[in-house]
């Protein structure tokens, strides 16, 4: 039985609360650990009603954080400055994806060069196995403007969580902000790893790697373990944001 639209309204209202403070942490870690001033982040509003874009920098004619409601048309719902000029981005794939909720676009440095090189950032590591055999790259050095680039961007995602625009930057995609920003995270220092493996002359992971990786992450996994309402990434930052505190940018 649906809710009466009174009951709605006040727990659509919490939801969106609990999504702009979220965004606002996600904002922050990502503008620290990939060092971009020009990326953002956005979430599904409660119903489809549109989106909510957190800006990782401020407006420059204000202190408040940009964070932004727009449709899917693109009109301005409400909100600190006006919706992203690549807004499509997160409409297309929204249409396109109804099991995505939340997605990051960033111009992580280390993510463009390996498209640069046509280099798919791929499982190489404990914690890249989100990325598989690698993920596409989109492969014209554009800006996504309006809904037919936004759209031909989302059908180059296609399943995956996140795809590379060669020369530009990165899309990263969840179910949640928590999976979208860490996805995001997790890319660009895989495609660090990546790129200093292959000054050791690393030329790729054998066949059966992600298989034997892919298994003992299930045993691990196996253990009992408390459930957790974030990732154990999330509320590690999500901390020191909270107490104010910074931290080394990224590992290198």
């Amino acid at each position: 039985m649906k809710k009466p639209k009174h009951d709605r309204a006040p727990a659509a209202g919490h939801a969106i609360k609990l999504a702009e403070e979220e965004l606002k942490i996600g904002a922050k870690i990502l503008e620290w650990e990939i060092g971009d001033l020009w990326g953002h982040v956005g979430v599904r509003l409660p119903e489809d009603r549109g989106v909510a874009v957190q800006m990782f920098r401020r407006p420059e004619d204000g202190k408040k954080d940009w964070l932004v409601h727009f449709d899917y048309s693109l009109k301005k719902l409400s909100g600190v400055g006006t919706p992203p000029r690549e807004s499509t981005i997160y409409t297309e794939i929204f249409k396109a994806r109804p099991d995505v909720h939340a997605a990051v676009h960033s111009h992580a440095p280390m993510c463009v060069a390996l498209s640069l090189a046509n280099k798919p950032v791929s499982c190489v590591h404990m914690q890249s196995g989100r990325f598989g055999r690698g993920v596409p790259i989109y492969p014209d050095p554009i800006y996504i403007l309006d809904d037919e680039e936004g759209a031909d961007l989302a059908r180059t995602l296609d399943k995956a969580n996140a795809v590379m625009i060669k020369g530009h930057g990165i899309v990263t995609v969840g179910k949640t902000i928590d999976e979208a920003c860490m996805n995001a995270l997790y890319m660009e220092r895989t495609a660090k790893i990546m790129a200093m493996a292959q000054l050791f002359g690393f030329s790729g992971v054998p066949e059966d790697f992600i298989e034997t990786l892919a298994g003992s992450k299930e045993k691990l996994l196996s253990r009992p373990r408390g459930k957790m309402t974030h990732s154990a990434d999330w509320n590690y930052y999500a901390e020191k944001i909270k107490k104010g505190e910074s931290w080394t940018r990224g590992w290198t």
